[in-house]
Order: C-alpha cells, then sequence, then structure tokens
C-alpha cells in the first residue's frame, strides 16, 4: 500500500541529497543511482551540471526561510519524492526495487534520479532526489497531473509486487465554524433548508427524487438538476449544491433516504442472520431506528447514511464469505495472505524455470554446432564440457530445440495465468484484511452500544411474546374449566 508525496526543494540541494544517503537511515546496498553517482558528492556535480547548463542559474541556493512570495519565484532545485510503505508489508530489499522500477517508469532513461530506502523508522520507505531538468533540457513539472500519473504507477508496481493499493475514497463535506456557529444559534438558513428536505421527504406524496424537487419548488426554492441538485434559496444568493448541505443530502443519499424513509430492517430478517452476521444485522438496524427515529442531538455519532451503506458492505462480505464468528474472520484474513504467498511462491519458482529455459535454448545451437565439428579438437571438447547440463537433457538435436521452445511458451502462458491469480489474490487480501479493520474498530466504538440497544429491544420483544403467550394459557384454562363446568352441569339434570 505505497502513498507517493512530493515536496519542492528551492534551496540547498546538496543538504537534500546527503539525507538522502544518510548511513544512519539506508545500507549502501539501498542505494542506486539513475544516470548519476551513487555517492551524494558525486551525484550533486552531475546534477549541478546538468541544472546550470539548462536553467542558466547556479544549482546552489541558500535556504529561503521566511518570504512565502520570494520563494515561490524561484526555480526548484531539486524535486523530492516520498514513497511509503505500510509496516511489515515489505521488506528493504523488494521496497528499494519496487522504488528503483517506479523512478525508471516515471522519469524514463533521461533523468537523474537518485534512490534510497530508509529503514530508520517503523514504516520503509523510499526517498527520491530528482534532478528538475533531464539531460536533455526537458523541464519536469510537478503539478496535479504527474501526481496522478505518480501515483498510478506507484499502484500498478504494488500489484505487480502482490501488495495492495488505496482506494481513493470519496471526501465527505465539513461544515466550517461559521455555518457550525450559525445553526448552534438557530440562524442558519442552510438548516432550515435541511429541514425543509427532511419534512418534504416524509410525506406521501414523495415517492422519487422529482417528487421531491417539485415539493421544493412549491415551497419557493429554485432547483437545477444535473449531475448534482443545486439549490437556489433567494433570489440575491448563489445556488448551493445538495452535497454541500451535509451527510444525507448528496444525490445518492437523498435517493436512498426518499426509498427507505420510515423504514428499518425488520427484527425477524436481522434474526435470520447468526454470529456476528447477526450482530451487524442488528447494528445496521439500530443505525436505521437513530436516524428514522431519534432527535438530532440524541443520535450517536455514527448514525448517518454513509455509516449504513459501509456496514451493509461489510454485512454482505460476512454473508458471502461465511464468516459467523471473530475467529471465522481472522481464519480468512489469514488464508488470504496465505494464498498470496503461496501463489507469489510458485511465480518465482515459474520464473527462474523460464530464466533457465531461456539460457538453456539460447546455447543450443553453439552446443549442436561444436558437436558436429570432426574431429573433435581438445578446445571443442573443453567447449561441449560447458554445455554438459544440455547433454544431460537428452538434446542431441534441433527438434529437441523446437520441444524445449514449447515447454517455454507452455510456461510463460502458466506466467500470464499467476499474474492473473496473484491479482485476484490481492483483491481477496485486501477485502478481508480491510473488512476486518472496520469490523474490529467499529466493535471498539459505539457499536457495543448499538448491540446492547438491540439485546435490549429483543428481551423486550421476548417478554412480551412471553406475556403474550401466558396470557393465551391463562384465556385456554378459563375456556377449558367453563366448557367442564357446562359438561357437568348436564350431567347432573
Amino acid at each position: 500500500m505505497p502513498i507517493i508525496k512530493h515536496i519542492p526543494i528551492y534551496a540547498a540541494p546538496k543538504r537534500m541529497l546527503a539525507y538522502v544517503t544518510n548511513e544512519e537511515k539506508t545500507e549502501d546496498t539501498l542505494v542506486t543511482g539513475l544516470n548519476c553517482s551513487e555517492n551524494y558528492n558525486d551525484a550533486y556535480e552531475d546534477m549541478k551540471f546538468n541544472f546550470e547548463m539548462y536553467s542558466g542559474e547556479r544549482f546552489f541556493k541558500r535556504s529561503i526561510k521566511s518570504d512565502t512570495a520570494k520563494r515561490e519565484r524561484q526555480k526548484i532545485r531539486m524535486h523530492h519524492y516520498i514513497q511509503s510503505f505500510k509496516p511489515g508489508e515489505v521488506t528493504p530489499e523488494e521496497a528499494h526495487q519496487i522504488g528503483v522500477e517506479w523512478a525508471e517508469k516515471v522519469f524514463g532513461k533521461k533523468h537523474m534520479v537518485l534512490c534510497a530506502t530508509h529503514t530508520d523508522r517503523g514504516h520503509i520507505h523510499n526517498h527520491f532526489a530528482v534532478c528538475p531538468y533531464d539531460m536533455y533540457g526537458k523541464h519536469w513539472y510537478a503539478n496535479k497531473k504527474s501526481m496522478r500519473m505518480c501515483r498510478a504507477i506507484s499502484d500498478e508496481i504494488a500489484l505487480a509486487h502482490g501488495l495492495s493499493v488505496i482506494e481513493h475514497p470519496k471526501k465527505s463535506y465539513c461544515h466550517k465554524y461559521g455555518e457550525y456557529k450559525a445553526r448552534k444559534e438557530g440562524r442558519s438558513w442552510k438548516q432550515k433548508l435541511c429541514d425543509d428536505i427532511d419534512n418534504a421527504i416524509m410525506k406521501d406524496n414523495v415517492r422519487s427524487i422529482d417528487d421531491l424537487l417539485k415539493e421544493l419548488m412549491k415551497q419557493g426554492y429554485g432547483i437545477k438538476r444535473g449531475k448534482y441538485i443545486s439549490i437556489k434559496v433567494k433570489q440575491n444568493r448563489k445556488p448551493i449544491r445538495s452535497f454541500r448541505l451535509g451527510d444525507g443530502y448528496a444525490l445518492e443519499h437523498l435517493e436512498y433516504r426518499i426509498n427507505h424513509k420510515n423504514y428499518e430492517m425488520p427484527l425477524s430478517e436481522a434474526m435470520k442472520y447468526s454470529g456476528i452476521q447477526r450482530e451487524y444485522a442488528l447494528c445496521i438496524r439500530q443505525i436505521q431506528i437513530q436516524l428514522y427515529r431519534c432527535p438530532e442531538p440524541e443520535r450517536l455519532h455514527i448514525a448517518t447514511y454513509r455509516e449504513i451503506e459501509r456496514s451493509s458492505r461489510l454485512l454482505f462480505y460476512l454473508r458471502d464469505s461465511k464468516i459467523h464468528s471473530a475467529d471465522d474472520f481472522r481464519k480468512a484474513v489469514s488464508d488470504a495472505e496465505a494464498r498470496l504467498k503461496n501463489l507469489k511462491a510458485e511465480k518465482d519458482s515459474l520464473t527462474k524455470k523460464i530464466a533457465d529455459e531461456e539460457k538453456l535454448i539460447g546455447d543450443i545451437p553453439k552446443y549442436l554446432e561444436t558437436l558436429k565439428r570432426r574431429p573433435l579438437l581438445p578446445k571443442d571438447i573443453s567447449e561441449l564440457a560447458k554445455y554438459n547440463y544440455l547433454k544431460d537433457a537428452g538434446i542431441t538435436s534441433l527438434e529437441d530445440a523446437k520441444k524445449h521452445r514449447l515447454m517455454l511458451d507452455d510456461m510463460k502462458s502458466r506466467l500470464e495465468e499467476a499474474d492473473g491469480k496473484i491479482r485476484e489474490a490481492v483483491s481477496e487480501k485486501k477485502a478481508a484484511s480491510d473488512f476486518y479493520t472496520v469490523y474490529e474498530n467499529q466493535m471498539k466504538s459505539d457499536y457495543q452500544i448499538l448491540l446492547e440497544q438491540a439485546k435490549a429491544e429483543m428481551g423486550n420483544i421476548r417478554r412480551e411474546e412471553e406475556r403474550q403467550k401466558a396470557e393465551k394459557e391463562r384465556s385456554d384454562l378459563q375456556a377449558e374449566n367453563k366448557m367442564q363446568d357446562r359438561g357437568r352441569s348436564g350431567f347432573s339434570r
């Protein structure tokens, strides 16, 4: 799960290079220079020559401490990229290999890049010191577009190495302090709009988004619908997109609220599950009850539409994976990790066999040519001795070479299949690990409160059922006694 970030270096590039190659943070084997020396002094001279030739400015520049405006007018002396890994996910050697691959793919063969892997922290991370100009004068621009490319390539390489990648989630909208204060004091026009939307949703005639928008227009709001819903409150005020009102007002959340209004999962449905699946079903039901029935000040902080969605995804995962306990969950995670490890080992073994087979096929022509010579001179015999492994493999003709070529093609095909299986295993491992993290975090938080609420509700229902059962038994007994009394009175006559 590598994370990429960028830091522009406006001054003191030599200090930056010294930091990257610091012996207390890395080892000689974990430092690689692309188109430059691995020694920071020599790398500095390489980059200095290149920078000064194409920029027309001195490479060395003292630190700019205060004036931000001055700094922004300066040329970037060096780009500093950091690639960080999840603790325990990679070895230093593997992290370094990934880092070098990333630098080669991002910057190509012409840029000067000094790569170093630091192991002095709790997490392994790579540092990249990049000269802004390549060897032909092309300038590297660090902007949003190049950053997206950097992250995409990092994710691509991570997947190829069997690592997890980050799913970039949608940002939730947070209110600024001014809006928070206005809502607290009861003078927020946004809060009034939210209240009007909430009330409109609960009307019987509102069964779709279109119905909701019509209802709001009746109340005097201006509506524009496209990719987002924009609502105009007053003539002199700019329209506001609904998702900016907070959680529960984005288009997809409004649709969910309309389709599920005044509804929570029936208890009977939740009870169909068992183990932790039932726990989650009950928690989802309690969140729904909190959202639909509790006034906002009394709600738990996790009672949001996002939390319902997240918990529902987890419930479906538990159901599909047949997980009924925390031990089952932990086993699913360890099984996914073990499968991925085995697949990577199989791939490594297959890769080695392919390399051996390629060498064998490459040596066959020279071996057969030498074998045909007559008479065999001492130097020929000495040459053939180098190819004893071909003789042991039973190769005596080009036909044998063709067979080995077919074997090589088959192994390469199996290698492609192995890559596909590894990608699947990475996804499985990521899903299991991510869902287990969600489960652990939730069970340590307000979910325990929700479970207690659900258990209390179930206790009340059971007591009510027992009361009704006892009442029915009493009623049946009274009816039976009456029948017996009537029978005795008829017999006495």
